[in-house]
């Protein structure tokens, strides 16, 4: 079974991402921010499926074609700030964590097989993620505003 860290390092490669614009985190940092972002975003702290528990209200669109990663550099604020892209696999004792910005994030989804993603600035004020329930689900004013305002 291919882990999703194979298929985002072939993403990277097939996009022709230069090092350095994307890099999965080292264990140590990755296990430390993950348990971070898990007790700061999620009720009752670890779990499979981060969507389903959140701390603060959630805004949901359904992007009925599966594609919502091509809509994510429209509605984070600023699609070139360096952030972090946690996608799900629940083969490894945590999501595995890549520093990149929204663009790419969005890009190297397109080049991979489904899975769920979290995309969340630095200062933590936003949360945006798709789940396998072709959901875009937002935290945070500034992300729940740009869904309200998409037409799907």
């Amino acid at each position: 079974m291919t882990l999703v860290t194979e298929e985002v390092a072939n993403a990277i490669s097939n996009l022709g991402i230069k090092e350095g614009e994307t890099h999965l985190l080292s264990p140590v940092e990755n296990s430390a921010l993950y348990h971070e972002l898990c007790s700061y975003f999620v009720e009752g702290g670890d779990r499979k499926w981060w969507w389903e528990s959140f701390k603060e209200d959630a805004k949901v669109i359904e992007v009925e074609d599966g594609m919502g990663f091509k809509l994510v550099p429209d509605i984070v604020p600023d699609s070139g700030e360096k952030i972090w892209f946690v996608v799900e696999e629940d083969q490894m004792d945590f999501y595995p964590i890549y520093e990149t910005t929204a663009s790419l994030a969005s890009a190297i989804v397109s080049e991979c097989y489904g899975f769920e993603y979290y995309l969340i600035p630095k200062d933590k004020s936003w949360l945006l993620c798709e789940n396998h329930h072709n959901s875009l689900i937002g935290v945070g004013e500034s992300i729940k505003g740009k869904l309200s305002g998409i037409a799907v």
